[in-house]
């Protein structure tokens, strides 16, 4: 059995409970799971996981499929890798219309088919 924790902003950003993570990575957890939110990016908060923590999985939960094009995603998703060690999961999915349309302000289309394109494309690079 695998055990995980949702990194969270409730101190304003991630490294305001990095201690938190570190004790539960000693403790033996598996995986952290870093979503986005409106205030800040996931991919910071995972590159300074990455270069603060030693064995645990830093997952992106998710990075939507609308914001970043797909080999955009592919290449933060190798670089995160290798900042890593190989400690990198990557979470995709497509977010909704509130985010995608309110906040991103970018047309929120064929979810499925989005999806499936950007596995494809980031499994090539």
């Amino acid at each position: 059995m695998k055990i995980a924790i949702s990194a969270h902003y409730s101190r304003g950003h991630i490294g305001g409970q990095i201690q938190e993570i570190r004790e539960l990575e000693k403790a033996g957890v598996d995986t952290v799971w870093v979503a986005e939110s409106y205030s800040f990016d996931s991919v910071s908060a995972m590159g300074y996981l990455a270069a603060s923590t030693e064995r645990i999985t830093i997952a992106s939960g998710i990075m939507n499929i609308y914001s970043r094009t797909p080999a955009l995603l592919a290449m933060t998703a190798a670089g995160l890798d290798a900042l890593s060690n190989g400690r990198f999961m990557l979470g995709l999915g497509a977010s909704g219309p509130q985010v995608i349309k309110g906040f991103h302000s970018l047309p929120y289309d064929t979810p499925v088919v989005r999806t499936r394109e950007v596995v494809e494309i980031c499994r090539k690079v």
